[in-house]
């Protein structure tokens, strides 16, 4: 991929970082900002990550399922209380099934779930 058009992919876009592995977290934060994305965070913990919410638009999110304080379940709800789309990136995949009766895409590219 050209680096030009890599940088614009993401441009103008908003995306959560919560990650409690900091080498992990900010991989992810130099491949964002390489595709021209504006990031917020990384937070190591929910209560962070939560606490941020109020405080500027959040296009889409990429969440570790364990973190820091706890596991990322009451943050992935109010992400999808407020339709913010997340992709959750977790070395525990077991814990992604979601148990309700609707089918839910569980995982997606952070560009297809900005569009």
């Amino acid at each position: 991929m050209q680096a030009g058009r890599r940088q614009k992919e993401l441009r103008g876009r908003r995306v959560l970082v919560v990650e409690d592995e900091v080498l992990v977290a900010l991989d992810y934060c130099q491949n964002l900002q390489e595709a021209g994305a504006e990031v917020v965070g990384p937070f190591h913990t929910v209560d962070d990550a939560l606490n941020c919410m109020g405080k500027g638009r959040i296009d889409v999110a990429v969440l570790d399922y364990a973190l820091a304080d706890r596991n990322s379940d009451d943050l992935q709800n109010m992400l999808e209380s407020r339709e913010i789309p997340f992709v959750v990136v977790t070395a525990c995949p077991r814990v992604l099934v979601r148990r309700n009766d609707m089918p839910n895409t569980l995982c997606q590219s952070v560009r297809a779930a900005c569009r």
